[in-house]
């Protein structure tokens, strides 16, 4: 399941994620650096675009909506609990019911649905079905626009918004959302093995940051249980 699906869907987002970061910094970079192109002699301004922004979105946003879908799977794999959608409200409710609320699988799944889970998946669905239930996905190109301080114009970054919320960095948003959804996919993998019983003489630990290997970025490590050894 993780190799054929959720690993997979996790590195395509993660390779248009950076794919899409890195085109906007340079965007940027190039434009501090020589500023915007001017054109037909003055009269028009040369406004730098990232090509095919929003179908590369749109499959990042479908990517990352199958592999939430393919993650439960992991459930019925270690506790014979089927779910055939991304509806971790409802994967939550079942933790809940199953674990209770301060059980370490139900905060988690608590914890992540509210603060990006959700979004991703209103998101995901602006998309394939606009106007319904979660409404319009609005993503915007490199545009230019006028500074409210000096009234001067300049390039504003890529950026999205769900409906009528406050407009958001994609660059900064789509990095953020990939290393949100491999925390969670391996977070989630560890809390199920704990729970169906790991050796008391060893635990799983996440590795500081400054400590991981830049060719090898792992998070986590299996280590011995001084505790009880």
């Amino acid at each position: 399941m993780y190799n054929n699906s959720v690993q997979r869907l996790l590195l395509e987002c993660d390779k248009l994620a950076q794919e899409i970061s890195k085109e906007i910094l340079d965007v940027v970079e190039s434009t501090n650096t020589n500023g915007l192109k001017i054109q037909s002699h003055g009269r028009s301004i040369h406004i730098p675009q990232i090509m095919r922004l929003e179908s590369r979105i749109e499959q990042f946003l479908y990517s990352a909506k199958s592999m939430l879908r393919d993650l439960t799977k992991i459930f019925d794999l270690f506790f014979e609990k089927k779910f055939t959608e991304a509806r971790y409200d409802k994967v939550l409710t079942w933790a809940i019911h199953e674990f209770g609320s301060e059980s370490e699988l139900a905060q988690i799944i608590d914890y992540d649905h509210e603060a990006w889970i959700k979004k991703l998946i209103s998101m995901r669905n602006a998309i394939e079905h606009p106007g319904g239930y979660s409404g319009h996905l609005n993503i915007c190109n490199f545009e230019l626009v006028t500074s409210v301080q000096s009234e001067a114009k300049k390039l504003q970054e890529p950026c999205w918004y769900l409906n009528e919320e406050k407009k958001a960095s994609i660059g900064t948003d789509l990095l953020t959302l990939s290393s949100n959804m491999l925390e969670f996919a391996e977070d989630i993998l560890v809390i199920c093995i704990k729970m169906k019983g790991f050796p008391d003489m060893l635990k799983i630990v996440e590795i500081p940051e400054n400590q991981r290997e830049n060719n090898a970025l792992k998070r986590l490590r299996v280590i011995a249980n001084m505790d009880n050894i």
